[in-house]
């Protein structure tokens, strides 16, 4: 009986010290991760101005000044933001009934780490998708960048490790951060989206995901649920607030053709 309890403690031990080795393989991965592309990890700074239309009438306006996570995606600054961030109103303007909020974003800077502030625009907007593109004015930008031209990593599982990297707020210095966290659930249709947590995951909004072996799984964005404020109201207000909008990873290859039809509409002059 003794020795069949001995070789009990040795199994759990030997189990314990593999979960430990894990862990740590995907901290060395992510501390690695966040050395390698914290560069690339920007805030895009702009201005929004909203106006308020309820029945045709214009009912107020405001102004806003907005910092927003952005990923530089290409040597010559084109950078991905979550087009929700950009416009946190524009998730609800398909919706039928209540007023309509109309938003324009001016006066868009990529803020590097060395402090400069690179005057820009926004070049295309998928909504759909949660995804729009910030092109810098001038043409001769030469930025750090987070290739998308690597092999898609492989779709993880539930309880597989991702890694975010993000960047903290202007009263934190902007500092490069990273976190990791489990997937709670893959999607598969009407395309394939991966959840992870929610603190994790707004934070992350327009930043990268990888896997715990250093991969480029996708992007961070927010999936909005079709007639969002009727499905709000049918659930209660709490249950009914989370469920209208879902943070979810986009995969890379989605990713991919959204950013190609940026590139060609950045390659087009600006529109006055």
């Amino acid at each position: 009986m003794t020795r069949r309890w001995a070789a009990v403690g040795v199994v759990w031990a030997l189990a314990g010290g593999a979960v430990a080795a894990e862990a740590a393989d995907v901290r060395d991965t992510a501390r690695g991760l966040l050395d390698k592309h914290a560069g690339a990890i920007v805030t895009v700074k702009l201005v929004l101005k909203r106006r308020m239309v309820v029945q045709g009438q214009e009912r107020g306006s405001s102004e806003t000044q907005s910092e927003i996570l952005g990923t530089v995606i290409s040597p010559n600054g084109l950078t991905l933001v979550a087009d929700s961030d950009s416009d946190p109103f524009g998730i609800f303007m398909s919706d039928s009934d209540g007023p309509k909020i109309d938003s324009v974003a001016s006066d868009v800077k990529i803020l590097l780490t060395d402090g400069r502030e690179i005057p820009s625009r926004f070049v295309l907007r998928d909504r759909d998708l949660d995804l729009a593109f910030v092109m810098p004015e001038a043409a001769d930008e030469k930025l750090p960048y987070l290739d998308l031209e690597v092999a898609a990593a492989p779709v993880p599982k539930p309880l597989d490790d991702l890694v975010f990297i993000y960047r903290a707020a202007k009263n934190l210095n902007r500092e490069a951060c990273v976190r990791v966290a489990p997937v709670m659930t893959v999607v598969r249709r009407p395309r394939t989206f991966i959840l992870s947590d929610w603190m994790s995951s707004l934070g992350a909004l327009g930043g990268p995901a990888f896997d715990a072996q250093g991969g480029l799984v996708g992007f961070m964005v927010l999936r909005r649920s079709p007639g969002a404020a009727a499905e709000a109201r049918a659930r209660g207000p709490i249950r009914g607030a989370f469920d209208m909008v879902t943070p979810v990873v986009l995969t890379l290859g989605d990713v991919k053709t959204v950013a190609a039809e940026a590139a060609k509409a950045a390659a087009k002059p600006a529109q006055p």
